[in-house]
């Protein structure tokens, strides 16, 4: 899929070119939950309206994506996604809930920094790297510790930024708010993964 952050792309791990910032988790988690509850808003909002064009899925997620990045185009893949099916007596959840799910049982644990983006399209945007720490109530287990995955399951040093270690979301500050401009492979296959429990 377009919108995944692929490992080819990206730089090896580095520090914040800007130099270190004080990170208050506490903060970046009350913000997190805001940029949450207004992406909500605006899925639940996809949801009540017909069909979009794939044009207008930027004005209608403008207060939670940023417009023309890889989290935009991640959008235009989930509205056109299937809402999810029922097999037998067994009602299965579409991806684009899972994704939400996945979503809300996230803590911002950490900064990698700013995305050290190698690609011109994406960068008129300065996204920031944070990692994210999922419960997922015991299920995600065996994704955190496949060695394939992480080289080892980890949570960097504060400002640096590295793959394979944790996952992350990249997100676009602006006058305190939050807008998302990215989601890692390594977040990405998460979703993939509780999705694929459903049907396990």
């Amino acid at each position: 899929m377009l919108f995944w952050l692929a490992a080819a792309a990206l730089l090896a791990p580095q520090a914040d070119a800007a130099g270190e910032r004080a990170f208050d988790r506490h903060a970046e988690n009350q913000r997190y939950r805001q940029w949450l509850d207004t992406f909500r808003q605006d899925l639940g909002r996809l949801r009540n309206i017909p069909p979009p064009r794939a044009a207008d899925l930027d004005a209608h997620f403008a207060n939670s994506i940023v417009p023309g990045s890889r989290a935009a185009k991640l959008m235009k893949e989930l509205a056109a996604a299937s809402p999810g099916g029922v097999s037998g007596e067994i009602r299965f959840a579409g991806i684009q809930r899972i994704f939400l799910g996945v979503l809300a049982d996230s803590v911002v644990a950490g900064d990698g920094g700013i995305f050290p983006e190698t690609q011109p399209a994406f960068q008129q945007t300065a996204l920031r790297v944070r990692y994210m720490h999922v419960d997922g109530g015991g299920r995600a287990e065996r994704y955190f510790s496949d060695p394939e995955t992480f080289k080892p399951y980890r949570l960097p040093e504060p400002g640096v930024f590295a793959r394979d270690a944790y996952p992350f979301l990249l997100f676009e500050e602006r006058d305190g708010k939050l807008r998302l401009g990215g989601v890692s492979k390594e977040f990405w296959d998460l979703v993939t993964f509780m999705d694929a429990l459903q049907h396990a």
